[in-house]
């Protein structure tokens, strides 16, 4: 399993990352991410290593069409299960990769995670049941499509 740390708040990012690798996720990470897990010694692949590219494309890698496919399609060795995305709010510009991530996962059937609320509830379940609930996941879906349709 797959997870995908896109965060404009990295306050607590640490211990959500420990505890999935703890429970032998796998976690793609943004640059601003990738120091702090690496910090801590949580194994990340920073996502542009993950699409495989070096070359600045004048876009985030988060919106590169691989990401697009790992969220999306179903049989794929690169899927990505969970994403974790806090947005950065319209004060520091329109934040257009991720809610386009979000509005992805959504599409995929995949867990899209907009809180640190959330986050811990999640966790709380893969621990519990090695999986989360579909009343969660469902929720968890609902409330980012509200987020998009608000912004």
């Amino acid at each position: 399993m797959k997870a995908l740390f896109s965060l404009s708040d990295t306050s607590r990012v640490k211990e959500f990352a420990r505890s999935l690798h703890q429970l032998g996720w796998d976690i793609i990470s943004t640059k601003e991410t990738t120091p702090l897990l690496k910090e801590i010694q949580i194994p990340c692949i920073d996502i542009e290593s993950f699409v495989d590219i070096s070359e600045d494309y004048g876009f985030p890698p988060t919106l590169h069409p691989k990401i697009e496919s790992a969220l999306t399609l179903e049989e794929t060795d690169k899927r990505i299960d969970l994403l974790f995305d806090i947005p950065y709010s319209i004060d520091q510009g329109n934040d257009v990769g991720g809610y386009t991530l979000l509005a992805l996962a959504v599409k995929g059937k995949r867990i899209p995670i907009m809180s640190y609320d959330d986050m811990e509830r999640c966790i709380e379940e893969f621990k519990a049941n090695g999986k989360i609930s579909d009343s969660l996941k469902a929720e968890v879906i609902n409330k980012t499509l509200a987020q998009i349709a608000s912004h």
